[in-house]
């Protein structure tokens, strides 16, 4: 039987209804915890959850986060942690991405997470809750970025060194904020929004990039999340946790060419 580790406590996850935010709000349920989901749309995958209850709404829209607590608070009692997960991630070249892609990137992944972690914070600070947590999802790109992925590594670099600030600013209230930097992770089976995004060589090279050897699932993430949620990492604040198979331990990509004598090429 799974653990009821969140018994008692109320969840709110962005982006939950598809993908890697449907997981986390999936494993926060299975473990006696009840969900706030706020989404573009309903996906319908929770309909008639009696702990799931979903918000329709932009992230990146001013008032979105403070309806999202109310909700929680007006359905379950109150708010305990917040999952930062919903995204917008449009590829563009420094040549040819218009600049309103690239205020809408920033308009979701940085000034949305700001506002729901202050409406959350603020919600939390006002009760004088002291075990309240949030996590942040980011990406490998952040520290490994690839061409034209300069507006969705800029903006979750940003979400990261913005989270180790509130984790300082939030420690004192016993609000405890971290991130869970992903590695490329098959969402397929999660997923009713873009499933056929990356064509299959993208995905194989991908994977041939990965220490481990295969992509990671929407559950690995999950796992994290919860993990960084829960009691267990009652002492971590500030930090990013990579769960990325190792793809950003180094470059693996050149694994071929190690040796074992010593080398003339320096650099």
């Amino acid at each position: 039987m799974p653990q009821a580790r969140f018994d008692g406590k109320v969840a709110v996850v962005t982006g939950g209804s598809n993908g890697i935010g449907r997981a986390i709000t999936q494993a926060f349920a299975d473990e006696g915890g009840r969900v706030v989901v706020c989404d573009l749309v309903d996906s319908g995958y929770f309909a008639g959850h009696p702990q799931v209850v979903t918000v329709t709404g932009d992230i990146g829209d001013h008032g979105l986060a403070g309806r999202a607590i109310g909700t929680a608070v007006e359905r379950f009692g109150q708010a305990d942690i917040l999952v930062n997960d919903a995204a917008s991630y449009p590829d563009g070249t420094l040549l040819d991405m218009p600049a309103d892609a690239w205020d809408r990137v920033f308009s979701v992944n940085v000034t949305g997470t700001f506002m729901m972690t202050q409406a959350f914070a603020r919600h939390c600070v006002g009760r004088g809750a002291r075990d309240a947590a949030v996590v942040s999802i980011s990406t490998g790109s952040a520290r490994n970025p690839r061409p034209a992925g300069a507006a969705y590594a800029a903006s979750k670099a940003a979400v990261e060194t913005m989270s180790k600030v509130f984790a300082m600013e939030l420690g004192p209230h016993g609000i405890r904020v971290n991130v869970v930097s992903p590695g490329y992770i098959d969402v397929r089976e999660w997923s009713d929004a873009f499933p056929d995004r990356a064509p299959d060589e993208l995905r194989a090279a991908l994977v041939q990039s990965i220490p481990l050897g295969q992509a990671g699932q929407p559950r690995d993430i999950a796992s994290a999340v919860l993990f960084l949620v829960s009691g267990d990492a009652g002492h971590i604040t500030g930090t990013v946790l990579e769960v990325d198979g190792g793809s950003n331990a180094g470059r693996f990509s050149l694994a071929g060419h190690a040796t074992n004598g010593q080398s003339r090429v320096r650099g």
